[in-house]
């Protein structure tokens, strides 16, 4: 079947009289944009976003080595490392400020890089910090120290760790809360958990789905937690709200993987981003209350989805953006995009059904088996599933099975070949359905006649 883009409404008629009877959904699409990459490199990679869609991340610089990077919407990417300084930024927040870590040959150093200014060592500041993972928009910083104990930040600078267990924390809000992973003893011997810090409950373990371990990789301005659980079955993504269990977000269907999704972010909706196997292998997804969990390959446009082969979104912002890694096809390239909604209203599908047997004769009660060739097209999937829904027999029964029709397949009925004796002759209008990877379908309506006689 041809890949053709398709009008968002369209009335015509279509080959054989087929004609598309399309009811218009209004879906969310998203627009894709490639970051780019740095002068001779093929490998960039998003960590985090703020609300104006400035993003921090990491990419292979000039010097072949890795490089932190600030993109930004106005002026792409900023490298914030110096030439053969490796580093790697792990958080933005909406200030623009980026936070991650550098390695100058004095050693290993957390560091700052305020909007519009370069690194900024933080190691004689914070020594016991060896990673910091998240920034509060008021500059409390998250993360571990170099005994691997969770710590955060308060405003005025005061230094605190969180747990003296092996933990980390992936992320703080503003009111600093932070949520991470924490082990029950010093070291890593028991299954870890994810936590959630605040000022009036400390550290709370928030247990498991299923299995035994689970991890915290988010947390947004209401406390709302989201990670991954399980770890001797698939892993499954989770939400959990102050005082809340987890909740399970589910799983795409068909799961090449037989069933994982694992989540990276969320905004302050409670919408979150991650990463799920689906029937074409790994790919990114989008859970919200409204849609449930969502594929976002089928968000995007075909001929931007055999562009990049996203695999796993890594942040969504307030404005509903959310950053996607990609893979291209032949292996050359890494990189990541930013896909921005779109509301835009469709029909579904577009279809010109035709049949291999158009006219049944000679009317000898025969029942003729009839293929219908859908000649489908959508512009947000290859392969849209199409079936017969019903065939309508205006000289069949009021009430009742019309033993005149029998749809055997999703794309085959026998007709019978035969026409009331006073009549002009039989027209049968078969029905087509057609259903694209975002859910909306479409009715297409092709014709077969049985004539009254040779003329």
């Amino acid at each position: 079947m041809g890949r053709h883009r398709f009008a968002v409404v369209v009335c015509c008629t279509l080959l054989a009289g087929g004609v598309a009877s399309l009811s218009a959904d209004t879906i969310r699409v998203y627009q894709a944009q490639d970051l780019g990459f740095l002068p001779g490199s093929d490998y960039l990679v998003g960590n985090a976003m703020n609300v104006n869609g400035e993003v921090a991340g990491m990419a292979v610089g000039p010097d072949g080595l890795l490089h932190a990077i600030r993109w930004t919407p106005t002026g792409g990417i900023e490298d914030l490392s110096q030439a053969g300084v490796p580093g790697y930024a792990t958080a933005i927040n909406d200030r623009g400020d980026v936070v991650g870590k550098s390695y100058p040959n004095s050693g290993n150093g957390a560091f700052i890089a305020p909007r519009g200014g370069g690194l900024i060592d933080l190691s004689p500041i914070y020594p016991k910090i060896e990673t910091i993972r998240g920034i509060s928009n008021d500059g409390r910083l998250t993360g571990n120290t170099w005994e691997w104990h969770a710590f955060r930040t308060q405003p005025d600078g005061t230094f605190q760790e969180l747990t003296t267990n092996f933990s980390f924390a992936a992320g703080i809000n503003d009111n600093g809360e932070v949520a991470g992973v924490v082990w029950r003893d010093g070291s890593m011997t028991e299954p870890r958990h994810a936590f959630r810090f605040s000022e009036g409950t400390g550290l709370v373990e928030l247990g498991t789905l299923y299995g035994d371990w689970s991890g915290a990789s988010a947390i947004n301005r209401d406390g709302v937690v989201t990670g991954w659980s399980g770890w001797n079955i698939p892993a499954r993504a989770f939400r959990a709200a102050p005082g809340q269990p987890m909740r399970d977000l589910g799983l795409l269907p068909y799961g090449s993987f037989g069933g994982v999704a694992s989540a990276s972010a969320l905004n302050d909706g409670g919408d979150v981003v991650g990463g799920a196997d689906s029937s074409s292998g790994w790919t990114p997804f989008l859970y919200t209350d409204a849609g449930g969990m969502v594929d976002l390959r089928y968000r995007i446009t075909t001929a931007e989805r055999l562009q990049y082969g996203i695999v796993a979104a890594s942040a969504i912002n307030n404005m509903g953006q959310i950053i996607a890694g990609y893979n291209n096809y032949n292996g050359t390239k890494y990189g990541t995009v930013l896909l921005t909604p779109v509301e835009r209203e469709f029909g579904g599908p577009a279809a010109a059904p035709t049949v291999d047997v158009p006219v049944l004769v000679p009317p000898d009660n025969r029942m003729v088996m009839v293929s219908v060739d859908p000649h489908v097209t959508d512009e947000y999937d290859p392969s849209p599933i199409c079936r017969i829904s019903s065939v309508i027999n205006p000289e069949g029964p009021a009430t009742g099975p019309d033993l005149d029709v029998s749809i055997d397949y999703f794309l085959s009925v026998r007709l019978r070949a035969s026409r009331l004796g006073t009549g002009t002759g039989r027209t049968y209008t078969i029905k087509l359905s057609c259903t694209d990877g975002l859910g909306v379908s479409s009715v297409s309506d092709v014709v077969v006649t049985v004539p009254h006689d040779g003329r």
